[in-house]
């Protein structure tokens, strides 16, 4: 995971780019477990560009996107958030969750 500043995702937002958005505290424990989690996302989907950014540097950004908690996993697609996730119950759910977002990307690009 490539970690981006708030200039960098909004960039990659309005460049209408697809990419999962993992937001994250360096003093969160659930954070880094969860981070551990998005390690192995990148691994089953490994065609997707996945970027993390610490909340504490992202104010403006975290207010648009009205972001409730951390850690928090978002899917962009054509300038829009199209999944936002907060629940990072295991891999096997984050996959069943992202898996219909990426398979319908996969198929308009085919």
């Amino acid at each position: 995971m490539i970690e981006k500043n708030e200039k960098q995702i909004f960039h990659m937002k309005a460049s209408g780019e697809f990419f999962i958005l993992f937001l994250y505290s360096p003093l969160c424990g659930t954070c880094k477990k969860a981070e551990q989690m998005m390690f192995a996302l990148e691994n089953v989907f490994d065609s997707m560009l996945f970027v993390k950014a610490n909340i504490n540097t992202i104010p403006s950004f975290v207010r648009e996107e009205k972001i409730k908690s951390i850690p928090c996993l978002q899917a962009v697609q054509n300038k829009n958030t199209v999944k936002t996730i907060y629940a990072f119950h295991s891999i096997p759910s984050l996959v069943e969750r992202l898996h219909p977002i990426i398979e319908k990307r996969h198929a308009e690009h085919e």
